[in-house]
């Protein structure tokens, strides 16, 4: 048998939680610091290991490639999904509560979507608050099909419904209201020399009104001293308006581990690749010793370089009702974030990638990512 389906949350009622063939492994089971309902897939090859989150829309999480780390190293550890709030105030930003900004306290992932109403900064819209990030990172998956493709490759696809998140109380959250779209998510990890890991996510509006999908993705590495962004584009600005500074590509470790600093770069122009019959666009991270890692993904209208570092046991976000520290680990990541309109809803994007238009009533659009060592 090289295939078989997970049930993610009940994993009693799977006929097995593990799947083998040759060099390749796939297995789902339960981290004790995790929450009751909440459990790991891992992706196993000779030469590459993966780990996904079935209760975060099968986020990407840790993954190693020739026991080397691609993603980075979390702040924080797994939301429940089930008493997840992401509406309430309970996360304070400088000491004051900060509706909106509770998706903080579940930004884990190493590959994360965002949206799919708002995948930017919280912002008001038809006088409602949007939510950083918007919920589909922690919209969990109920059920997956894991397939081992010969000794190369092992492939994971599953799906959740973005709805309107309004009506019975007594469901969770994430089951309240109409659907509005579907997404299928598609990861395939290779076991290659130079191990590649590869996303598509489709996703489909099920509404009977046409609907702008708002996606976004979050793709954070681990860094080191010595590790640097390289992009091609033909303009790069800072995103705060402030000159760009020198050394922009290159990240370096906090000077004090209780202050956070962020940086992020907004690329437009950026060249562009034909990859297996499809258009690209692609960014290379040099990392000394941990290895070179090579991006590759559909044109976004929206780009942007996130450099972050320090921020252990900071007071800049804390619990609104203790004033503990939310963090007790450092922001230490090196990444891209790419969206279908502006990250801070001032129209800055990319024009050579026009914001993307609303689906038809059943109508589809896609994106890939892809990561890849070399």
């Amino acid at each position: 048998m090289n295939s078989i389906q997970f049930n993610c949350i009940k994993l009693s009622s799977n006929p097995g939680n593990k799947l083998e063939s040759g060099n390749l492994k796939a297995e789902i089971y339960h981290n004790a610091d995790d929450p009751e309902s909440v459990n790991r897939i891992r992706l196993v090859t000779s030469n590459a290991e993966l780990e996904i989150f079935p209760s975060k829309g099968l986020s990407v999480g840790e993954a190693f490639f020739h026991g080397k780390p691609v993603f980075w190293e979390p702040p924080i550890g797994m939301p429940n999904p089930e008493t997840l709030d992401l509406w309430s105030d309970e996360v304070a930003i400088n000491g004051k509560p900060a509706p909106g900004f509770t998706f903080l306290k579940t930004f884990n992932g190493g590959i994360e979507l965002y949206g799919l109403k708002n995948w930017g900064m919280p912002v008001e819209k038809d006088g409602e608050l949007q939510l950083l990030h918007g919920e589909t990172s922690n919209i969990p998956v109920e059920k997956v099909e894991v397939n081992l493709l010969g000794d190369n490759k092992i492939k994971i696809t599953g799906g959740f419904y973005y709805k309107t998140f309004k009506g019975n109380p007594s469901l969770p959250w994430y089951k309240r209201g109409s659907n509005l779209c579907k997404v299928n998510r598609t990861i395939i990890l290779h076991n290659n020399e130079k191990p590649e890991i590869e996303l598509k996510d489709e996703f489909e509006n099920v509404s009977e009104t046409d609907l702008f999908v708002d996606w976004g993705y979050h793709i954070t590495f681990k860094p080191e001293v010595g590790a640097r962004l390289n992009i091609n584009a033909s303009r790069a600005e800072d995103r705060s308006g402030d000159p760009v500074p020198d050394n922009y590509e290159m990240w370096t470790p906090a000077e004090n581990t209780k202050n956070r600093t962020e940086k992020g770069i907004i690329y437009r122009g950026l060249n562009r690749f034909i990859s297996n019959g499809m258009l690209k666009n692609k960014v290379l991270i040099n990392r000394p010793t941990l290895g070179n890692l090579l991006i590759s993904f559909t044109p976004a209208p929206y780009t942007q370089t996130w450099m972050c570092n320090g921020g252990a046991n900071s007071k800049e976000f804390t619990w609104s009702k203790t004033g503990k520290p939310l963090f007790k680990k450092n922001w230490d990541g090196i990444g891209i974030e790419i969206g279908a309109s502006a990250l801070d809803h001032n129209e800055n994007t990319n024009p050579e990638v026009p914001v993307a238009t609303a689906l038809n009533p059943g109508e589809k659009t896609s994106v890939q990512i892809s990561v890849k060592s070399v």
